[in-house]
């Protein structure tokens, strides 16, 4: 029995709002008098930028607090650690690169004893390889998405039924991410974020 897909779940209001932001941009138009050539519309331009936070190479430590659900098996949240490192590509307000990360999420109190006939999900060590591309909202801001590959060291946890005790199975999984999120770095060594996302399947 293969472990079910599960998604990543996050509050997303931070980024959805900053979204709407960059997309309800007002429009400029250029006037005419007379008879003059019919007016047209652009969108504004944007004076060149410093040097932003997001791009270059950078590795970096992370703390937060992560909730997961699988359809059937429950939710699973707590605290999780992690180390990201990669390279980051900047074209005017884009940037793109690559990014590897390690992640850590222990487990509260110990993994819960499934009812009869039930069963829980839970994981704690990940680690991905992803392709991250974003749109600077601002020069310290970065509304982004990434695409990859996740490793997952992940249980199954059987309760008991009629013919069989409780029982765990523990797989390593590779299943491919998809992920959308919102940066603000704070300053050149904090940065606040919130991130949102789908896992699917193992990779057979």
């Amino acid at each position: 029995m293969s472990i079910p897909a599960h998604s990543r779940l996050s509050v997303a209001l931070g980024s959805a709002a900053v979204l709407f932001g960059i997309l309800s941009a007002p429009a400029h138009a250029q006037t005419f008098t007379g008879f003059n050539a019919l007016p047209f519309f652009a969108w504004p331009k944007y004076e060149p930028l410093d040097a932003s936070p997001f791009e270059g190479s950078y590795a970096r430590m992370s703390a937060g607090y992560q909730v997961t659900s699988s359809k059937g098996f429950g939710t699973l949240s707590g605290p999780t650690i992690g180390l990201e490192g990669g390279k980051m590509w900047r074209e005017g307000r884009f940037v793109y690169g690559v990014v590897g990360a390690l992640d850590y999420m222990p487990a509260i109190g110990g993994y819960p004893t499934p009812g009869l006939g039930s069963a829980y999900y839970s994981r704690d060590f990940a680690g991905g390889f992803q392709f991250k591309a974003g749109f600077l909202a601002a020069n310290n801001v970065l509304v982004y998405t990434k695409l990859g590959a996740t490793a997952f060291n992940e249980t199954l946890h059987f309760g008991a039924t009629n013919f069989t005790a409780p029982f765990n199975r523990n797989a390593f999984t590779v299943r491919p991410d998809a992920r959308v999120g919102v940066e603000w770095a704070v300053s050149d060594k904090v940065t606040i974020g919130i991130e949102a996302g789908v896992t699917g399947s193992p990779i057979r």
